[in-house]
């Protein structure tokens, strides 16, 4: 019996969005800044029709952290706005929690998740910022795109 192989769509999404939550592969797996913070709010940002046989597993997230402690970078105690690929809201600690920042093309920073057990290093100070998770259009900003999310979705669980 001669059996064709295909892969659904929910494959190729699946590994679209690993290939997302690195930025991409070419980026060097680094952090600009090790902080502690705490998260005020988070927003799924909203995801286009990708097919009736299709599941997205993780998607770009805009996330505001309040930065308390900076152990090793330059990010600025207080509100930061950074964006992140995950699966679902992120629990919320009340003391916050420590994150690994990654500056970014639209000014604000990515999260870094530490996916195995090596040490994520710190990157090279002349490192170019990296590929935002997620890009508003012409004309709209992450502003936008976080009013997007919150009309489809509705506010966190905890907010």
């Amino acid at each position: 019996m001669n059996r064709t192989c295909t892969f659904p769509a929910v494959v190729v999404a699946a590994v679209a969005m690993l290939a997302c939550g690195s930025a991409l592969a070419s980026e060097p797996d680094c952090y600009d800044a090790e902080v502690s913070a705490r998260i005020t709010r988070q927003t799924p940002t909203v995801m286009g029709y990708c097919g009736d046989d299709c599941i997205i597993m993780a998607w770009p997230w805009i996330i505001d952290l309040n930065v308390r402690w900076v152990y090793s970078g330059s990010v600025p105690k207080g509100p930061v706005t950074v964006l992140a690929v995950q699966h679902t809201y992120f629990s919320h600690p009340r003391n916050g929690r420590r994150w690994w920042l990654r500056r970014n093309s639209l000014g604000t920073y990515n999260i870094v998740q530490r996916n195995s057990g090596e040490p994520l290093q710190r990157c090279l100070a002349d490192a170019l910022p990296a590929r935002p998770f997620i890009s508003p259009a012409d004309g709209q900003t992450l502003d936008d795109l976080r009013r997007e999310g919150e009309e489809r979705y509705g506010a966190a669980p905890y907010d």
